[in-house]
């Protein structure tokens, strides 16, 4: 491993799903955070002026306009508007540069929020490495601890957007009920914050002390490290209290949770959006399937009465061919002279008017009379 070099193939040998953008842009990779990291340590001791000597060790980036070209293009807004200025010159060692970079301190804020972004964006191969140490060292933690996360919570509560536990010490003592220790958290942005713990004596040196050990066990895995002191009352929370060693160090914790808020906000508008077309697409597709179950239905009601005056149609012509043939049936049975056709045509008017009704069949019986009776006048 390279240490000289902070692109992630250097400093991190687990798979990620922008493997692409780290082993095509180590060179870019790393000079850009190498800035950031220059940067940020410079605002930490209060300096306005930083000094990055970065090495091209993959040989995608040659010379000095190469340089110069992805500099411009990454720090474009905070050069265009003057926050920052570069100088560049090479050294004589092979693919190396040194830049300088210049601000004036009370664009300190305007210089933090937009590095924050720019090393979020170039910081991202990192994450999956970073959740793979969490999961080990919170499992770790809760089969140490019983279960017990009063702690770890706390802190996480107190530091939006320090999502990753990378490491820790714990001490504790059940006689006296007496805890302490340190955990280092890590960020998106590559921000690191090293917190001690229930420190008695000599907390600021207990902890950049352990920052110190922090920034060897992870070196070209962070662009920062801060440092705060934690004070835990077991039986009174609302006693717990975080404290910054230094204040450029909060200056920067406050932009990052600024930034890791409005994300948070973002994703939850994103969220509701989506949740707010699915339920209208709900909506729209009940409405549509009630629409399509009114038209089947009308559809179904047509047909049926479509079905029923048919069948009324068929039923009233054959009550009138059936009272016809009744009315038939009849008159042969009157006008026959042999027995056994009138025995033939009783037998028919009998089925008939079993069919039909007699009353109706009676009636045509008696219209066929009437009109015999008018043709023999």
């Amino acid at each position: 491993m390279s240490v000289s070099c902070h692109c992630y193939n250097c400093n991190a040998n687990y798979p990620t799903s922008s493997f692409y953008l780290s082993s095509n842009n180590n060179d870019k990779q790393n000079l850009i955070l190498q800035i950031c990291k220059g940067i940020f340590e410079a605002i930490q001791n209060e300096n306005t002026i930083a000094e990055i000597s970065c090495s091209m060790s993959h040989r995608q980036i040659r010379n000095t306009n190469e340089v110069e070209e992805c500099i411009n293009e990454e720090f474009s807004q905070l050069i265009r508007n003057n926050v920052l200025r570069k100088e560049i010159s090479s050294y004589s060692i092979f693919n190396t540069w040194r830049i300088r970079f210049k601000w004036n301190e009370f664009n300190n804020d305007s210089l933090i929020k937009n590095l924050l972004k720019i090393s979020k964006e170039w910081y991202d191969p990192f994450t999956n490495y970073l959740q793979k140490i969490n999961n080990q060292k919170s499992n770790k933690w809760f089969y140490e601890q019983n279960g017990e996360n009063a702690i770890l919570n706390n802190l996480k509560n107190l530091l939006p957007g320090f999502k990753y536990l990378v490491e820790y010490s714990w001490n504790s003592y059940h006689y006296n009920n007496y805890c302490y220790g340190d955990f280092v958290f890590a960020s998106d942005s590559g921000i690191f914050i090293v917190v001690t713990v229930n420190a008695r004596d000599g907390r600021r040196f207990q902890a950049l002390k352990y920052k110190n050990k922090a920034s060897e066990n992870f070196e070209g895995k962070y662009v920062a490290i801060l440092v705060a002191t934690y004070n835990h009352d077991e039986d009174d929370s609302e006693k717990a209290t975080l404290e910054f060693i230094d204040d450029n160090d909060e200056i920067i914790m406050q932009n990052l949770k600024g930034i890791y808020n409005n994300s948070f906000l973002q994703r939850c508008y994103n969220n509701r959006i989506e949740t707010n077309s699915l339920q209208r697409y709900d909506n729209n597709r009940i409405e549509t399937n009630s629409l399509q179950r009114y038209d089947n239905n009308r559809i179904g009601t047509l047909v049926r009465e479509e079905q029923i005056e048919d069948q009324v149609a068929k039923v009233a012509v054959g009550i009138a061919a059936a009272a016809a043939v009744a009315g038939v049936g009849y008159l042969a049975y009157k006008a026959a002279s042999n027995k056994t056709v009138r025995k033939e045509a009783s037998e028919l008017a009998t089925e008939v008017i079993a069919r039909v009704g007699f009353g109706l069949a009676y009636s045509f019986i008696k219209e066929l009379e009437e009109e015999k009776k008018r043709e023999r006048k």
